[in-house]
């Protein structure tokens, strides 16, 4: 009996090899917690994001590029194709400048498929985000008179500009206090810039 044309029945029965030779690559390092930078946190977490799904993934696979001593403490899956990674320790708690995520000059990471990852960085640079450590405590510069711009005076209403060392937030009337030897009080706090502010009594 001669074999009729046509393709095995039911469809499941007709299997296909998907060939893919595509290295995959980093897309993004993206802060993921804390979301905003500059930053005074002792951890640091970055989403790794990649261009497939990967396996292999492992803190080996990724350095801190900073100079500060903190190191790649974690890596965690978020989905097949994006990881957590976790820079902590070190100086950081105490570290002021910029601490961004490399890979490391080895990667073992591979596609589904087996194809290894290459060396290198998100691009386009915009993708590769970085946080800006600061751990310098903020510092009161001056006080100074701004109305009336000269004493003595006999105005019913002062206002000092307060002079941070950098910009600050959080500034309200619960932050100052007057003389004690007088019974007003500081009845208001208005932005004049993120460093310096007017402060009413």
């Amino acid at each position: 009996n001669a074999l009729p044309a046509g393709e095995p029945t039911p469809a499941a029965n007709d299997q296909t090899y998907t060939v893919d030779n595509l290295e995959p690559s980093v897309t993004s390092f993206t802060l993921k917690t804390p979301a905003t930078s500059p930053t005074n946190a002792d951890t640091l977490t970055f989403l790794a994001t990649f261009s497939d799904p990967v396996a292999g993934v492992d803190i080996a696979d990724f350095v801190n590029n900073s100079t500060s001593t903190a190191t790649v403490t974690g890596v965690s899956l978020v989905t097949p194709s994006t990881y957590d990674v976790t820079i902590s320790g070190g100086d950081l708690a105490g570290f002021n400048g910029t601490v961004n995520l490399n890979l490391s000059g080895t990667p073992f990471i591979t596609d589904l498929a087996g194809n290894a990852l290459p060396a290198g960085e998100p691009t386009p640079a915009a993708n590769d985000q970085t946080y800006t450590m600061d751990n310098t405590v903020p510092s009161v510069t001056s006080f100074t008179l701004k109305t009336p711009a000269t004493s003595p005076t006999n105005a019913d209403t002062l206002t000092f500009l307060a002079t941070f060392s950098e910009d600050v937030t959080g500034v309200a009337t619960a932050d100052f206090a007057k003389n004690p030897t007088s019974t007003a009080t500081v009845t208001g706090v208005s932005l004049v810039t993120p460093s310096t502010y007017d402060v009413t009594i």
